[in-house]
């Protein structure tokens, strides 16, 4: 049996190779825990209507957007991927959803994204990765380039950024929510930004501002990273 992009998989024919294999050690293995969202006690877990459901996804995310985008936003949950998390700005309709990468449960975090998605007007993913993952013939053309956007499935709602070509791709929850919207064939927006610098300084957040901005999704102007105690070395 061959699986595409894995190799081959030999399965042995005679159950003389599994005579090591007892099968009451599986009747005693405990079913996994489904991951879950962690509402407050007491909080609505009803999944709220949204004018736009925005996700931004990448490494080291998380400072950005609380200093960029949720200043008027309240934390509705915690999402179980690192320290994600979605929140509500109410006065502007807009969910967010700031999901620190993590490939390894971005099935399980799109799951339980869904029902957010199915329910909100306009869903907006954004992707963040280092620039370095880039592949391009024309690479040297970017070279200069702070970041490197492009629109990812052909529904980005700014017709002047490039569709994302093979063989670079996008993966994650962020991807799995912008999938599912396109296979109901419900509105949304998909955009994967390769960047100098994560996590994102001044000069490395402007042009994911400026997406935003053009987008119509309300965030700073400006992004200051916050201050960090520096460790000195005396010899």
């Amino acid at each position: 049996m061959s699986c595409p992009g894995f190799g081959e998989v030999n399965i042995p024919s005679s159950r003389a190779f599994w005579d090591d294999c007892e099968e009451d050690e599986f009747e005693s293995i405990e079913p996994a825990t489904k991951s879950q969202l962690n509402f407050k006690e007491g909080a609505d877990e009803t999944p709220l209507v949204s004018d736009v459901f925005v996700l931004i996804e990448g490494p080291h995310i998380n400072e950005f957007c609380t200093g960029a985008l949720l200043k008027e936003s309240k934390r509705i949950c915690d999402i179980p991927a690192k320290s994600s998390s979605l929140h509500w700005n109410a006065a502007k309709g807009q969910l967010l959803a700031v999901l620190e990468e993590d490939l390894t449960s971005s099935g399980e975090i799109t799951d339980l994204l869904i029902p957010y998605a199915q329910v909100a007007k306009r869903v907006l993913t954004i992707t963040l990765k280092p620039k370095v993952d880039y592949k391009s013939e024309e690479i040297d053309r970017y070279r200069e380039d702070v970041a490197i956007i492009h629109s990812v499935g052909g529904n980005g709602g700014d017709k002047s950024v490039r569709e994302l070509e093979a063989p670079n791709f996008i993966a994650g929850a962020a991807a799995g929510i912008a999938c599912w919207r396109n296979e109901m064939e419900l509105p949304v927006s998909s955009y994967v930004v390769y960047t100098d610098k994560l996590p994102l300084d001044v000069i490395a957040a402007q042009p994911v501002l400026k997406l935003l901005q053009k987008l119509g999704v309300p965030c700073s102007e400006r992004y200051v990273p916050p201050s960090k105690e520096s460790s000195y070395l005396y010899m």
